[in-house]
């Protein structure tokens, strides 16, 4: 069986690139060997999962690369929206449509959907997402939407993000003292806990709001503030807020891979992120966390595990972050032991992205 994957892949996002990774991995477990991913660094993507890799933005490499394939998956991430612009969905609405013209399976897996607000954009999602062949979601409020906003008739399944099977890999201790040399910081003397940003717009009563929180937190509890950035854009806005701070923080600037995120957040004492898969790889390291909502994905997941956002990014404050920190490390042992349980169970679901392709 020949598979070709579609989605957000070759930017040197981690959360896109850990979601890669646990699809790859998936397919191989169960046999399928002959694998091409659509991304913008094909010979980089090639070497690192051990698959074929074509140019996304070459019609001719994926035209030839679907049609050779037996079945076209688009997933995960949140690719089906206009949030970002129309042009990103209709990219990869048009890799489903030119599957199924040329007569492939076309599964949708493991995705975050919405919003879709234009009324063309709507028109055509639905159009398109009712003639594929199999239709898994990431979260509740993606099936809403799916089901109420675009009016999907059929059947979806919620399963959960692939990024939750990550499996923590040995030499964990060896990967964070490279990260150490890399910084020529120490974390090790020290405890620290973690801000994941990401610029959104943010109004800068809110870089404001979060330097407040950081600086009361070090304070209160004694911890080191680092700022660990998911994406190139992600340094320069670790500055902005940084630079109201009046305790002195670590950015680390380096490029990390997959298995160096990990290490550096596995160690932390909790991580406040607004980029999604900062809160997953928290969630899966049984880190505590806090999350601020720039998206509906962000809402989605933390309502998967019984949580809420401390607010929308443009409105939240110092005081309702450092309330939440206070209840996590009051009752640390009983919020790991919460999340311990939800991880097992969202893991399973993860598996059922596999299992509507494989049925």
């Amino acid at each position: 069986m020949k598979a070709v994957i579609s989605g957000y892949y070759g930017f040197d996002n981690v959360g896109d690139e850990a979601v890669l990774k646990c699809i790859v991995h998936g397919l191989k477990k169960r046999g399928v060997e002959d694998i091409t991913v659509l991304s913008n660094k094909p010979v980089e993507t090639s070497r690192k999962y051990k698959v074929k890799a074509v140019n996304r933005n070459s019609f001719k490499e994926i035209f030839r690369a679907i049609r050779e394939a037996d079945m076209v998956l688009s997933g995960g991430g949140s690719l089906i929206q206009d949030k970002t612009s129309s042009r990103s969905l209709w990219y990869y609405i048009g890799i489903m449509i030119i599957g199924k013209l040329l007569g492939k399976k076309v599964y949708v897996i493991g995705q975050g959907i919405g919003p879709v607000e234009k009324k063309f954009n709507k028109w055509l999602t639905a159009f398109v997402l009712n003639r594929v062949d199999g239709i898994a979601v990431r979260d509740h409020l993606s099936y809403d939407f799916l089901k109420r906003d675009l009016k999907i008739k059929k059947e979806v399944e919620v399963t959960a993000d692939f990024a939750l099977e990550l499996a923590f890999e040995e030499g964990e201790d060896k990967v964070f003292g490279k990260i150490l040399d890399k910084e020529g910081i120490d974390l090790l003397s020290q405890k620290y806990f973690l801000i994941c940003p990401r610029e959104w717009g943010n109004f800068e009563l809110s870089r404001v709001e979060l330097a407040r929180a950081a600086d009361f937190i070090a304070e209160e509890h004694g911890y080191k503030v680092v700022f660990l950035p998911f994406y190139r854009e992600d340094v320069e806005e670790s500055d902005r807020i940084a630079t109201y701070m009046k305790v002195p923080a670590e950015i680390l600037t380096e490029r990390y891979e997959l298995e160096e995120i990990l290490a550096i957040i596995k160690r932390s004492q909790f991580l406040i992120g607004i980029r999604l898969h900062s809160l997953i790889f928290a969630f899966i390291s049984l880190v505590p966390f806090i999350g601020i909502s720039y998206d509906p994905k962000i809402d989605g997941f933390l309502h998967s595990i019984g949580e809420e956002s401390v607010g929308d990014v443009n409105s939240f404050t110092a005081e309702a972050i450092i309330k939440k920190v206070r209840e996590i490390m009051k009752n640390k042992e009983e919020y790991i032991n919460k999340m311990a349980i939800y991880l097992e169970d969202l893991r399973k679901k993860a598996e059922k992205n596999f299992e509507m392709i494989f049925k």
